[in-house]
């Protein structure tokens, strides 16, 4: 194992951060897999399922068991990982230019424009190296003004060209769920399979250009653009792994999901691992528009009735908030049928705020699908 570290060129005087890659494995060889957690740095179980994840690495390197190429950025966020008020870490959003750590990632099919209409062949193996390359030097080319422009093109650098891109993140109390494309069902079959997951949600652009769609959604787009002239495949797979809740950070619980990890590394053939299988069955797969969110009539107290992972009927109650002054309590119904799988973390709540999303079958928004 060697590491790349890139220090942040710092915003003030005297500011400086670092972001730290670990690379197993040869350079070049393939599959290539790139995993980081701590995007959104107040989410830490994917930090700890990573540090869970590394032993396990180090002694399938040691005994010569890496097959391919697999990166490893424990902390993709020092920015976001210093950013505390109040005792308590904000590390969702910029707290400089309120941007989402996880939002508004370059475009890379526009980054690399007609770059590439002079290039292309009527192989799609050959294509896929040079939309990489292209990808590559284009991302090599890009200027960053602030830390955190220069931090999202360093972790695309990382990652441009692999394979397979997981991004681990957590919600406020959720089952274990993923975001995926519906590029490569395959891999998305695979990995939840791997890992446990208990709801794949599944959209090709969900708006706001998140890290793992800022990897897969420029392959669609060149392979509209160029559709009936040359063959592109969807050269990556990237999917965005939600470990459950913000207190599920256990040292058990992460060595199950380190474990979990080892067999999709070896179910792809990055690693070489004999007892490493897909052991869980397969989810419920929904469309990420058909994930509705419930809002709080007034503000209160809020009491569930229903928890994460609970099928739930449209209209069924699935928590009530208090109005504490009034002395009336306001149900709240369940937007759609579906499965109940993340609710909010505090108990108090204003007027509008968002406390729950339902997952269903059936679409029901489009558009920008992503909250902030």
């Amino acid at each position: 194992m060697h590491s790349d570290i890139v220090t942040l060129a710092g915003d003030s005087p005297g500011a400086e951060r670092r972001i730290t890659c670990l690379r197993y494995g040869r350079t070049g060889a393939r599959p290539k897999a790139y995993l980081q957690a701590g995007l959104h740095a107040d989410e830490m179980p994917g930090v700890l399922v990573l540090q869970h994840l590394l032993p396990l690495l180090d002694a399938a390197e040691a005994e010569g068991r890496i097959a391919g190429e697999v990166l490893v950025v424990p902390v993709a966020n020092p920015i976001g990982l210093g950013q505390w008020l109040q005792h308590k870490p904000l590390g969702r959003q910029d707290l400089e230019s309120m941007q989402n750590f996880n939002r508004n990632y370059p475009d890379l099919a526009a980054l690399v424009g007609d770059d590439l209409d002079s290039v292309l062949t009527g192989s799609e193996a050959e294509n896929l190296h040079l939309v990489r390359a292209a990808f590559g030097a284009a991302l090599d080319r890009a200027e960053a003004k602030t830390d955190l422009a220069e931090q999202r093109l360093c972790l695309l650098r990382w990652s441009h060209d692999a394979d397979h891109v997981l991004d681990l993140h957590c919600d406020h109390h959720a089952v274990l769920h993923l975001y995926a494309s519906p590029a490569r069902p395959e891999d998305t079959s695979l990995l939840c399979r791997c890992v446990g997951a208990e709801l794949a949600l599944i959209q090709e652009v969900s708006g706001g250009n998140a890290f793992d769609e800022a990897l897969t959604a420029p392959w669609a787009a060149l392979k509209r653009r160029y559709e009936g002239r040359f063959p592109i495949p969807s050269g990556c797979f990237s999917a965005t792994l939600e470990y459950r809740g913000q207190f599920d950070v256990d040292d058990d619980l992460a060595g199950r999901d380190a474990a979990n990890l080892m067999a999709y590394l070896a179910g792809i053939g990055a690693v070489r691992a004999e007892d490493a299988t897909a052991q869980y069955p397969e989810p419920p797969y929904y469309p990420l528009g058909g994930a509705v969110e419930a809002f709080a009539p007034v503000g209160g107290v809020v009491t569930w009735t229903a928890a994460p992972g609970d099928r739930v009927e449209k209209g069924q109650s699935v928590a009530h908030v208090t109005d504490p002054v009034a002395r009336r309590r306001h149900p709240i119904p369940a937007p759609v049928t579906g499965m109940l799988f993340r609710i909010e973390l505090w108990r108090s709540c204003l007027r509008g705020q968002g406390l729950c999303h339902v997952a269903g079958p059936e679409i029901v928004a489009e558009g920008h699908l992503l909250s902030d």
